[in-house]
């Protein structure tokens, strides 16, 4: 699907694959950079962009230098990094195709990292059906989130599935459920007796290099990664065009960041 397709699709089912946006030597190279910065536990990370978040995750490994010069040489490619993963979404492919969606200039809010890597603390975590919007609150509903796959994902390693054109219905009620620090059920949870049958729960089986925008009023959630060797790691893009509302949030920390 291209340009007026993509468009269309986005429209009525409230979410689209771009597919091969990223080459596998891309994504190779993105997700070193991620497991470089993660933790022993491979938990889930927020707003790897930012320099502050890099900091304290530097800090964490930083027992892992010898000495005070090594120590300091650690912090500095941890900063030095800020500037690589913001490049990754500001990639003209990228942005050309999500303005193209919204018909108007979009800017950056967040960027969030889920492993799911087998045999440690979140890997079988899986997400409870959701809307993304129910944190930012856009009362356009005009929120999206993009995920960047950088590892090929099915539904045996914990995949995003979605209820197809969900978006449609608006905002739901939810049971508020903590998301980020949670290793076993996150996302603010819709009552499924709520979503009407026609919505039907379809799986994103994708591969590495494919990108997922969803509308942020569009239900989904994700199946817990039953694998012993299979990681599922994408890297996530909050967003929303240029000048509309949003809630920071107290994890979150919402702020816009240009794209171009």
């Amino acid at each position: 699907m291209k340009n007026s397709s993509d468009y269309n699709f986005f429209k009525n089912h409230g979410y689209v694959v771009f597919k091969k946006s990223y080459s596998k030597k891309e994504c190779n190279k993105i997700l070193k950079a991620l497991i470089y910065c993660s933790d022993k536990n491979f938990s889930q990370m927020l707003n790897v962009h930012k320099k502050e978040f890099l900091i304290s995750q530097a800090i964490k490994n930083i027992n892992n230098a010898d000495n005070m010069v090594a120590k300091s040489d650690l912090i500095k490619k941890y900063i030095d990094l800020s500037e690589f993963f913001l490049s990754i979404f500001k990639k003209k492919k990228f942005t050309k195709k999500i303005d193209q969606l919204y018909k108007k200039e979009c800017v950056g809010l967040q960027t969030q990292v889920i492993f799911k890597k087998p045999n440690t603390k979140f890997g079988k975590q899986l997400y409870l059906p959701h809307q993304d919007n129910s944190y930012a609150k856009n009362k356009n509903g005009l929120f999206f989130t993009s995920h960047l796959i950088l590892e090929n994902a099915n539904i045996k390693n914990g995949t995003i599935y979605v209820y197809d054109a969900s978006h449609t219905m608006g905002l739901k009620k939810f049971i508020p459920t903590k998301s980020y620090g949670n290793s076993k059920k996150a996302g603010n949870e819709i009552d499924l007796k709520t979503i009407d049958k026609k919505y039907k729960k379809i799986a994103i089986e994708a591969q590495a290099g494919d990108v997922l925008v969803m509308h942020g009023n569009l239900i989904h959630g994700s199946y817990e990664n039953m694998t012993h060797n299979k990681s599922r790691t994408t890297l996530c893009l909050c967003a929303i065009p240029k000048n509309e509302s949003f809630i920071k949030g107290n994890n979150a920390r919402r702020e816009v960041f240009r794209l171009r």
